[in-house]
Formats: C-alpha cells, structure tokens, sequence
C-alpha cells in the first residue's frame, strides 16, 4: 500500500509502499490532532507495511519452490524422451521436442492410453460382474433360506392341523364317552333297583320248580316234565342277566386269593345249562394263581354261555387252553361257532353292545371289567372265534 502522509504545516511528504499501489492522504490540521495522534497512525502504518513484506517474502519463497518443482518435471521428462528414443528400433532425428511430436509417437501414445483406459475400464466391469455374482450368490442363499423357513412354517401349520383334528376327535371322543357313561349310571341304577327286585321273586319260583320236580320224580308226565325244563332255562336267563346287571353295575373291591382255574371253570359251569350237544374240554394242566374266584367265575360264565349261544343247536365243541410265562397265566376260550362279524369285531366289548335278541350287552363289558381289575388284557379275534386273556400270575 502507498501512503502519502502530508503535514500542512511543513508541507512535507512521507511515502511507504506496498502491494496495492494505493495512495492515502491524512490531512490533519493543528486543531484536529496532536502530535501524539500522528505518531500513533504512523506506528500503526509502520506495522501494517511489515506485515505485508513478510507476506510477500513468503509468496516469493514459494513461487520459487514451484519453479524449481516445475524445472525438475521438465528434467524427468526430458530423460523419459530421451529413454523412449533410445528404446526405439529406428534412429531418432531432430529435438526431443520434435520426436516426441511426430505422428508415430502421437500414435503410440494414444493408443497406450487407450491401452490402459480399456483396461481400466474392463477391471472396473470385471469387479462389478464379481460384485453382481455375488450378491446374486447372496440373493439366492437368502431366497433359500426364505424358501426353507415358509417350508418349516408350513410343515409346523399341517401338523398344528393335524393336531388339532386329533384334539377335535379326542374332545368327541371322551364327550360321547362322558354322555355313555352318565347314561349307563343312570341305567345302571335303574337296573340295579329291578334287578334286586326281580331276583327275589325268580329265586321262588327257581325254588318252587325244584319243589315240584322232587316231590313228583316218579310221576310227572313227558310233556309235564319238558315245561318244567322250559321254565328252569327261562329262569336261568333271567338269573344269568340280572347277575350281570349287578356285575357290571357294582364295583366291589377284589378279593384276592390263591385259586385253582380248573374249579374256577367248573363253578362257572354249574351255573348255567349245558347242552347235550357241546362239549367242554379243560386245560391240560391245573394252573394255580392269585385272583378273585367270584369275579373270575363271572368272566368264565360269561365266556362259555356265550360260546354256546354261538354253537347253537349243532353238535361243536369249547375248549380251553392255558399256560403261563414267569410272570403271566395265559387262557384261550375258543369254540367252533360260524365267528364273529369283523365289522362288529372292536365293538363287542363296549357296554350295552349286542347282536343278540335276548342280551343285556353287558356281559362282556363285565369281562372286560373283572379282566382289567385284576390288571390283565383281554382281546378277541374270529375264524375261529377266539377269546385270550392275560393276566398276572401274582
């Protein structure tokens, strides 16, 4: 900056310069400023002029590095010319300058370039077709992995299905168990009630007919004698069906004692009627084991009666078969009958169950019962009709 400071009173000029070639005049006047004021500006000059020189040295330190930087470029370059002349199978002629500007060299050096911004630009696809595989690489691993995990979903969905239609049929199921058995305890003890009511009665006329048949042995006409017969099978029936109401409906504890099957089965038979056209075979070897006699007669009864029922008026046979393992007694009641219906087959121990005319459908369920107390299994199969029993020796 130049600055010309001008004293009116002495007419005199001080000039100090600086970059901008500026001028400024300070015109003061005796009664506008002191002499102190004026030094004070002038120091303040003085300091700005500083300054500026030392800002402009430093402008000058690197103007000057760039120059020896530029003069540096200009010798490297001058060697790479002069190197690439020199690799060249022809002699160069003319400057540097004029080589490196001939049409062979222009030519050479673009297609150099060109070289390399097509390989530049090749790398650059070739990472993007790398990058491209891979993300498709990833987009195929996460498509799979969504494929496998609705998979899983949908497999997790048929066997939520699955069991909810089992609940569904279990929910059906032990509701019609429920309602059958409310309703069986309430037949249950209606039956009871008429059973006890008719027993007695039975028991009288029972003891009345073999009254009779005793006091007239020698004297009792053929046709007398077959309707005595007629009303002892009847009151045998009924017997046999009022004692399996109250088997089924009481549930007495089991009193366990040491037995013999064979008078197990022969106690059974005594109770009922045989016919002289069925013949009963016993086990071959008298199996002793821990059970209730009572109950276990009920079960024999009920086997055997229902075994002759199915012989009927034809000559046929039962026979029962036992052995035992270390720990179970093993029974068979089979007889020679036309079999069950396989259609009906796991319905025959159900409770009220009954393909015949003049049952109660509760004579195996009564089996069943007893069977299952005594912590064994009973099951059935046809063509022959077999019914086996396993049951615990102790």
């Amino acid at each position: 900056m130049n600055r010309k400071y001008l004293n009116r009173e002495t007419k005199g000029a001080a000039d100090a310069f600086d970059g901008t070639q500026k001028e400024i005049y300070l015109e003061k006047t005796p009664s506008e400023s002191s002499a102190e004021e004026v030094i004070h500006v002038l120091g303040s000059d003085i300091k700005d002029v500083n300054d500026s020189i030392s800002a402009m040295s430093k402008q000058i330190v690197a103007q000057k590095a760039r120059i020896e930087a530029i003069g540096k470029k200009q010798k490297d370059f001058d060697a790479d010319v002069r190197a690439f002349q020199k690799n060249m199978s022809d002699p160069v002629t003319g400057s540097e300058f004029e080589n490196l500007g001939s049409e062979f060299e222009s030519d050479k050096i673009i297609k150099g370039i060109s070289m390399l911004v097509e390989n530049e630009i090749q790398n650059r696809i070739t990472n993007l077709e790398k990058q491209l595989d891979y993300e498709k690489k990833n987009s195929k691993i996460f498509s799979t992995g969504i494929e496998e995990t609705l998979a899983k979903f949908l497999l997790v969905e048929k066997n939520l299905k699955s069991t909810n239609h089992k609940l569904e049929d279990e929910i059906r199921e032990k509701t019609a168990q429920i309602i059958r058995s409310e309703r069986l305890s309430a037949i249950g003890e209606l039956a009871s009630r008429l059973a006890h009511d008719l027993k007695n009665p039975l028991t009288v006329i029972k003891g009345t007919v073999q009254l009779l048949k005793h006091n007239n042995n020698g004297n009792i006409d053929e046709l007398t004698k077959r309707r005595i017969e007629v009303i002892e099978k009847s009151i045998f029936r009924m017997t046999h069906q009022i004692d399996g109401v109250l088997d089924f409906v009481r549930e007495s504890p089991l009193k366990k004692e040491t037995s013999s099957l064979n008078e197990i089965i022969i106690s059974a038979i005594q109770t009922m009627m045989v016919p002289s056209n069925v013949s009963i075979f016993f086990p071959r070897e008298d199996i002793v084991f821990l059970c209730d006699p009572h109950k276990m007669q009920v079960v024999f009864a009920n086997l055997i009666l229902n075994s002759i029922q199915a012989v009927g008026t034809k000559k046929g046979k039962i026979a029962i078969h036992a052995s035992k393992t270390e720990k179970d007694l093993l029974i068979a009641v089979e007889d020679d009958g036309p079999g069950i219906d396989p259609r009906v087959l796991g319905r025959i121990f159900d409770p009220l169950f009954t393909t015949k005319q003049e049952g109660t459908g509760l004579g195996l369920a009564s089996v069943k019962n007893i069977v299952n107390q005594h912590g064994g299994k009973i099951s059935a199969s046809t063509n022959p009709t077999i019914f086996s029993i396993k049951i615990p020796l102790y």
